[in-house]
């Protein structure tokens, strides 16, 4: 009864733009669709469950992202880690991912099996009931304290919201390097060492003078050629040969990076596109 009244007293305008009242009509919509898609026979009406599914994901993306604006302004030095998510492919990092990941949690936690992923699914299971556990309690703060202070966070929602970005942040790499691959960070690490190379083999091919800074601003097909070559191997009569290729012949036994005389003839027509090029 307290609980009524204190809402029926306190409650947020909704146009108030502040981000604790934006949440409370957020999560007031998300409760209502969940409500509607609870009581409702999927196989009777297809049609609108499906709707209903849609929206109560959009709901889930919503208030997920003023809960993330909330926690970058209550808690901005106390952010979980998220460099991880340079691993992950380009498809993947999108807007619509944090309610993707919230609703494989419910999935998972509701005892849902990732399809081809059992034992998978088995060693997330816990984190995502926990999970689940946690964004509860914060939504149950976040309401709370729309109904008491639109301008203060006190020390418990703090609390509750740093729990639960460490676990989004351990979930969302676990879930995401079940559905698709990601480099290991051995992987990663090479990948950057490779782009290192390339952009060294650049620089020194500007310094003798094989390429202009033309070709690089207008992404000269033979210049794209040229570089990943130029990189593995360097000229037999340059009079200062490529450090980069040193660096691959260092790490690679077999580079050729000094090719004997009689591959010679292959070497001149790997880089026949270099060649090509005014001095």
């Amino acid at each position: 009864m307290m609980n009524r009244f204190r809402k029926w007293l306190y409650k947020p305008k909704r146009s108030d733009p502040q981000l604790l009242a934006r949440f409370y009509y957020a999560d007031e919509e998300l409760n209502q669709v969940a409500a509607e898609l609870d009581s409702l026979d999927g196989r009777k009406d297809p049609q609108r469950c499906t709707l209903l599914v849609s929206q109560f994901r959009s709901c889930q993306d919503n208030v997920l992202n003023i809960i993330n604006q909330i926690m970058d302004e209550c808690i901005p030095q106390d952010r979980a880690p998220r460099d991880f998510c340079v691993k992950f492919p380009e498809e993947i990092r999108h807007d619509n991912l944090a309610g993707q990941l919230w609703f494989g949690a419910e999935c998972l936690a509701a005892g849902s099996i990732i399809m081809n992923r059992e034992l998978e699914s088995m060693a997330m299971r816990p984190l995502a009931k926990e999970l689940t556990r946690s964004l509860e309690d914060v939504r149950g703060a976040l309401r709370d304290q729309a109904l008491r202070d639109l301008n203060t966070y006190t020390e418990k929602m703090r609390e509750a919201l740093r729990h639960f970005d460490v676990l989004f942040a351990e979930f969302e790499l676990s879930y995401v390097s079940a559905m698709v691959p990601v480099k290991s960070p051995r992987e990663y690490y090479v990948q950057q060492e490779v782009i290192v190379l390339f952009c060294e083999t650049v620089e020194r091919a500007l310094d003798f003078g094989y390429l202009t800074q033309d070709m690089i601003d207008d992404y000269e097909p033979a210049l794209m050629f040229s570089i990943p070559r130029l990189a593995i191997v360097c000229l037999p009569s340059s009079p200062a040969p490529f450090s980069t290729a040193h660096m691959v012949a260092a790490s690679s036994p077999g580079a050729l990076a000094h090719p004997p005389a009689e591959t010679q003839g292959a070497t001149s027509a790997l880089l026949s596109p270099l060649l090509e090029l005014p001095p």
